[in-house]
């Protein structure tokens, strides 16, 4: 990422303005799109995380993968997907004029409540979506007893 220089226009101020926030947001956009810049891969799949009563969902989309470049991990109730998929090399370089795929690495972290179950976690790759389920730990059940105050 470069530094952006600009001088001020000084009779058009906000056409000035106007074309710095384009710059800004530019950079912005490259980040968040995973774009490449300068050799560099950025790339943040995207999740969806939902629950029930019985367990919570997390939902990654990870088009281009296999289930072999993907690592899940849970330590001190931190959950840590992480994966690499490597751009193929071959003897004959080609001259690309676009080249939209992503390649790199990524590593996404969650904290996971204290009512989790890690001895029940459950995880399965299909068509680019990596789908774990954690199951909460069974509620014990609660005695009541009202007591007398004299």
């Amino acid at each position: 990422m470069g530094i952006i220089v600009r001088k001020a226009n000084n009779e058009d101020f906000f056409k000035t303005f106007r074309e710095m926030q384009r710059d800004v947001d530019s950079v912005f956009d490259s980040f968040l799109s995973g774009k490449r810049e300068r050799g560099m891969q950025f790339m943040v799949p995207k999740v969806d995380v939902y629950g029930s009563e019985k367990e919570y969902v997390f939902e990654f989309e990870l088009p281009g993968f296999n289930k072999e470049d993907v690592k899940v991990n849970v330590e001190n109730n931190v959950l840590t997907v992480s994966g690499q998929i490597k751009q193929e090399k071959s003897e004959d370089e080609k001259n690309y004029h676009v080249s939209e795929r992503n390649y790199g690495a990524f590593k996404r972290q969650f904290t996971l409540p204290e009512d989790i179950d890690l001895e029940q976690i459950s995880a399965k790759f299909e068509n680019g979506i990596l789908e774990l389920k954690v199951q909460k730990k069974e509620e014990e059940k609660k005695q009541s007893l009202d007591i007398q105050i004299d």
